[in-house]
């Protein structure tokens, strides 16, 4: 092979973080600087946000080099977006081209699609919408989502759930938008490597089952609400609200862990945490301090980026979960909240309530994003508009027990690719958990010992196979995932 694959890896780990970072300033600040600092440097700040990040590195994100490291080359259809094969690539000792190319068939999908992920910020952070407060006031989207989530009241969210369906048509859109252009341009790169590199599990069509047997099997569990914005407030988890810090900081997640030195000499970046609305936000929080662990840890190893990291990550969802589902331990609540063994027992349940319906959201994502219909489909923002709203409805229906508008598809809940990985995440740290209480000790998350098991299995080098969720592990998972539930 004439790539020199480790000098590659050097630059994917570059282009990727650059998008990372790239990525959350986009979505968190939107393209555009406040109108009264049109001129200063929020302004300059805006501008370099409408970049594509990834234009420095069009080495690692173009068609041609995903050829190269695929054994093929552009043929007499390249036009069409077509490849034809050639020999056999060069033997390949470093075992790296294969993970490279996934990433660079992600990165390359990523460049071409950066104008569209601008529109759809855009979309997001204008103020297009009219609400009554009780003044007339223009707020985003964005806005009127977090304050439909933040509002305790049944009759607020009301008022922002219609507000959102009736003036989110742009934000759905260009949400619309992005999946057709994302879909054209894997088409265009080599359509067959899209669906396994944005689920990781063997085979691919294991992910969908799992979320049809997720939902399913914990249907018996769910309390059901009137309205999907009822479900919406439910799944904050407000009423489990013993314990918890006034304020969520970096500081009380680092003190947490301190004494088993579980961070010690890695850079953990949680970025912004989330407002604490409920014990939801405090999930959120573990969890972003389980990716930002997994991803920490794989930073320190002496390997290729390439081997230590995936695109749609696994390991790193499995950390998510596993650190984020702590807020439903009861030995945790106990532990590390200082609640009594009843109160621990009865916060715990209730979490485990709010975190069911998230998790039944993901797996109506994983339906929606990769099998929109019987007759196993697409995307179902690929679908005509009444097809799309039609099947949206019946999907986040039997998900939250009431059907979130069509209308609001593509802009509530996001129908992103990486909800296969969260829920295969979800599903095999079910067993992750069982398996540190069976070695430590119900509270794993305060053993030294348990620290150091997981940064030697973060650190380790990874086969292909450790990289994807096999059937049978993701029917084991989701088996110990039913169990725990039904324990409390």
């Amino acid at each position: 092979m004439e790539i020199d694959l480790l000098r590659l890896d050097r630059d994917v780990a570059r282009a990727a973080r650059a998008l990372r970072a790239a990525l959350g300033d986009l979505t968190r600040r939107g393209p555009t600087p406040p109108a009264e600092d049109q001129g200063g440097p929020s302004a300059a700040e805006a501008r370099a946000r409408l970049e594509n990040p990834l234009e420095p590195f069009r080495r690692v994100s173009a068609r041609t080099t995903y050829l190269e490291l695929t054994g093929k080359t552009p043929g007499l259809g390249a036009e069409l977006g077509l490849a034809s094969p050639t020999a056999a690539a060069a033997p390949d000792p470093t075992g790296l081209a294969a993970p490279l190319a996934d990433w660079v068939y992600t990165l390359t999908l990523e460049r071409v699609v950066w104008p569209d992920r601008v529109r759809l910020a855009a979309a997001w952070h204008a103020a297009s919408l009219t609400i009554d407060l009780p003044e007339p006031a223009r707020v985003s989207p964005r806005e009127a989502r977090l304050r439909l989530l933040a509002d305790p009241t049944d009759a607020g969210r009301r008022t922002f759930a219609e507000v959102l369906a009736r003036g989110s048509g742009a934000v759905a859109d260009a949400a619309r938008i992005l999946v057709e252009r994302r879909h054209e341009a894997a088409r265009r790169l080599a359509e067959e490597g899209l669906r396994a590199i944005e689920i990781p599990c063997d085979p691919p069509d294991a992910a969908i089952g799992a979320a049809e047997a997720l939902l399913r099997r914990t249907e018996p569990m769910m309390e059901r609400a009137p309205t999907w914005y009822g479900a919406l407030g439910r799944a904050v988890g407000r009423d489990a609200a013993s314990g918890w810090p006034a304020r969520l900081s970096p500081r009380w997640i680092e003190e947490l862990f301190r004494a088993t030195k579980l961070t010690e000499g890695l850079a953990i970046d949680l970025g912004p945490l989330p407002s604490p609305l409920g014990a939801a936000s405090f999930a959120r929080a573990l969890a972003r301090f389980g990716a930002a662990l997994a991803r920490g840890v794989g930073q320190t190893t002496r390997g290729p980026f390439a081997l230590a990291h995936a695109p749609f990550d696994l390991r790193r969802a499995r950390r998510a979960a596993l650190f984020g589902g702590l807020v439903a331990d009861p030995v945790f609540c106990a532990r590390a909240l200082g609640l009594g063994r009843g109160r621990a027992l009865d916060q715990a349940r209730a979490t485990a309530r709010s975190l069911l319906l998230s998790l039944r959201l993901d797996a109506a994502t994983v339906a929606l994003v990769f099998r929109s219909g019987q007759d196993g489909g697409g995307h179902v923002l690929l679908r005509g508009a009444r097809d799309r709203g039609d099947r949206f409805e019946e999907v986040t229906a039997r998900a939250l027990g009431a059907p979130i508008p069509g209308a609001l598809a593509g802009v509530l809940p996001a129908l992103d690719p990486g909800a296969a990985a969260r829920l295969a995440g979800a599903v095999l740290a079910a067993r992750d958990r069982r398996d540190l209480i069976e070695r430590f000790d119900e509270d794993w998350f305060r053993n030294p010992r348990a620290a150091e098991a997981l940064r030697d299995e973060d650190g380790a080098p990874r086969s292909p196979a450790s990289r994807r969720a096999s059937e049978a592990d993701l029917e084991a998972g989701l088996g110990e995932l039913v169990r725990a539930l039904a324990s409390l």
